[in-house]
């Protein structure tokens, strides 16, 4: 049996990210991308993560100063 193919595995984390900075809420995001909420929250946690960021809005903030997002 093939397994379903994760459309979130087609995003990049910036993506995401820029998504966030442009005032889109979670739910949003999730619908967009056809992946369940849940699914969204796990990966963005694994983002703050590795960005080492407590909060959305640390998260962003450390991507715009990177230059990863606009």
């Amino acid at each position: 049996m093939a397994k379903k193919k994760n459309p979130l595995n087609e995003v990049t984390d910036a993506e995401i990210v820029q998504m966030l900075s442009e005032g889109i809420i979670g739910s949003e995001i999730a619908k967009k991308l056809g992946v369940n909420l849940r699914t969204l929250e796990a990966r963005l946690t694994r983002i703050r993560d590795k960005a080492l960021a407590t909060n959305a809005p640390h998260l962003v903030g450390n991507y715009f100063r990177k230059k990863l997002i606009k």
